[in-house]
């Protein structure tokens, strides 16, 4: 089982675009976490400059453009999943993060 430091959001329906060095194309957000984000269905490879590639968010709840860091990405039939590391966090970004986050219950 996966022993992660801070706890992941499962999300769905949220549209990624990512931009690397190739052009652009469209995945969904599977998950986030402070520092990081899993985008599912993506149709191409991506071609990150120096592992390096953009990603922007836009719904109701989401309005970000990060910068992330590639660090697995696996083949799921004939689209992609990636996990990523957000490069210099946003301070909104850890705030909307904390926000999914479950509430510790304060002891007596």
């Amino acid at each position: 089982m996966e022993q992660r430091q801070y706890f992941r959001t499962k999300i769905s329906g949220t549209e990624v675009y990512i931009s690397d060095g190739a052009g652009f194309c469209l995945g969904t957000l599977k998950d986030f976490s402070r520092f990081g984000l899993c985008i599912t269905d993506i149709p191409r490879k991506i071609h990150s400059e120096d592992g390096y590639f953009t990603a922007v968010m836009s719904s109701e709840n989401l309005n970000f453009k990060l910068r992330v860091e590639e660090k697995w990405m696996a083949k799921d039939g004939l689209s992609t999943m990636v996990g990523a590391a957000i490069e210099n966090v946003p301070w909104d970004w850890t705030e909307m993060a904390m926000q999914h986050e479950p509430k510790k219950k304060k002891s007596k």
